[in-house]
């Protein structure tokens, strides 16, 4: 349970100080987010050798912006694999966060 609400905290963080650091939805011009309703939270395009895994390396290689210290809080069961459950909680989070920030700001 604690691993879980770590794991939601870290990835509410990640995903809100995105919209903090580019939020083009304050522009007044009414500039919408197109297809978010189709959004893909995925996150197994960083599986580079598609073994269903997702490695430290592949993690880091796949976005500047990953780090270490985020992947470990994602790495629920510490094995040092991201592996196919724990990819699907991490989607479920995204698309939680999605919906609960697209419920309160309609221009996304």
């Amino acid at each position: 349970m604690k691993k879980t609400s770590l794991l939601v905290i870290t990835l509410s963080s990640i995903f809100l100080s995105s919209f903090s650091y580019a939020n083009h939805h304050e522009s007044g011009d009414g500039a919408k987010c197109h297809d978010m309703s189709k959004a893909n939270f995925s996150i197994s395009h960083f599986d580079s050798d598609k073994d269903g895994n997702i490695s430290l390396q592949e993690y880091l290689s796949g976005d500047a912006a990953n780090t270490e210290k985020t992947y470990k809080h994602l790495d629920a069961n510490s094995d040092g694999m991201l592996d196919n459950q724990e990819q699907r909680e991490i989607e479920a989070v995204y698309k939680t966060i999605h919906d609960q920030y697209k419920a309160k700001n309609t221009s996304i």
